[in-house]
């Protein structure tokens, strides 16, 4: 059917129209990702955010909500995951954890799980696809067959094979207690991703392992080591400084790792709690940058509340509640180049959490109830 030019232009403005209906969340507190605006107007639509205001104007048949004493925090992104399926991303964004980093998966399944980026329910999914190991390196033992660097696969396809698989970082394994890539084959990958403007993330769990991988200029970090001798001493966190990485330090999962082992009786392989988390507490006052980070579901952690207990243990480490805000937004966001994420500005997206209380004061507020928008729609 042609409609005449009128017409057309009619249903065209209603079809905006229906994306301009303002909401005003009043007399709230936010946190845009880097400073904190304490009782404010914050003003938006399906369209963005119209504006941060001590005092808003009227806008005509705006909805109206009471901020009093809540908080406005932009998108939480998990740094640390392993997804198993598309419930995994809906559990996490209805808790107002918008994207998750994973760390290693098949190509198949992370194909797979790319398809509900553009969906309202799921948190969008970021992965390395397969994570780089050697043959009976780390990731092989689940007995999943996923390629290996080897004498068929070299260092460089095997990254140019992750990129056609639509990886968004690449994830290098440099565990010390699993056959290893050598150093050679290390370099050729952090070289070639950044020649192919892709992140490098290295797990590790030894110091040791984490200075090598430094060297060779990776990106970042994914666990802080805790194998017991790995005591970072000021040259060490110098290095870290100085190559702008970042750390993961995924403390929910390594301190039930030393439960078990201290539960078991073999209490001589790794750190100790509080050794664990001062060294956390050495990186950040170092001003290394942190990110948040879990591990799910590897304990059978799941991919929601634990991401709350994690920044409480950030908080426990020395960091404070702003950094741990940051830990869990802006610098990932950063880190990770992921452009569909920024800080709450005018025009920017209207994606963000309302939390009862004040997290930025209290960080264990972040555990208190959340109403959640994405795209300026309310998530349910």
């Amino acid at each position: 059917m042609i409609y005449p030019l009128r017409i057309l232009i009619i249903l065209g403005c209603l079809a905006s129209c229906s994306n301009r209906q303002f909401t005003i969340i009043k007399n709230v507190n936010v946190f845009d990702g880097e400073n904190v605006l304490e009782n404010v107007d914050f003003v938006f639509t399906q369209n963005g955010i119209e504006g941060i205001f001590k005092e808003s104007e009227n806008y005509i048949n705006a909805i109206i909500i009471d901020g009093k004493g809540k908080t406005i925090l932009p998108p939480l992104i998990n740094a640390h995951v392993h997804v198993r399926n598309a419930e995994n991303l809906k559990e996490a964004q209805k808790e107002g954890i918008f994207g998750m980093l994973d760390m290693f998966n098949t190509d198949k399944r992370a194909n797979e799980l790319r398809l509900y980026n553009d969906s309202l329910s799921y948190a969008k999914f970021y992965s390395s696809n397969v994570g780089a190991t050697p043959p009976g390196g780390h990731g092989t033992q689940y007995g999943v067959n996923i390629p290996t660097i080897d004498d068929v696969i070299s260092s460089t396809q095997f990254v140019q094979d992750r990129i056609d698989q639509n990886a968004d970082f690449i994830k290098i394994i440099n565990e010390i207690s699993m056959n290893r890539l050598n150093t050679l084959q290390v370099k050729e990958l952090i070289d070639e991703a950044h020649y192919q403007s892709k992140i490098t993330v290295a797990h590790i769990s030894d110091l040791q392992s984490g200075i090598e991988v430094l060297n060779q200029n990776v990106d970042g970090l994914a666990h802080i080591w805790y194998r017991r001798n790995s005591i970072s001493n000021e040259n060490d966190l110098n290095l870290i400084q100085e190559k702008e990485a970042f750390v993961i330090p995924t403390l929910s999962v390594i301190l039930k790792v030393i439960k078990n082992e201290n539960q078991s009786g073999l209490n001589q392989e790794f750190l100790s709690a509080e050794e664990l988390k001062n060294e956390v507490r050495k990186l950040n006052n170092k001003g290394i940058c942190l990110l948040a980070g879990t591990d799910s579901p590897n304990f059978g952690m799941n991919y929601s509340l634990q991401f709350f207990e994690e920044l409480l243990l950030l908080k426990e480490c020395g960091l404070s509640e702003i950094e741990v805000l940051k830990s869990a937004t802006t610098n990932i966001y950063k880190k990770f180049k992921l452009e569909y994420f920024n800080k709450l500005e005018l025009k920017g997206k209207s994606n963000f959490l309302l939390v009862d209380g004040k997290p930025y004061l209290r960080i264990k507020d972040i555990m208190n109830k959340k109403r959640v928008w994405k795209n300026g729609i309310e998530i349910g």
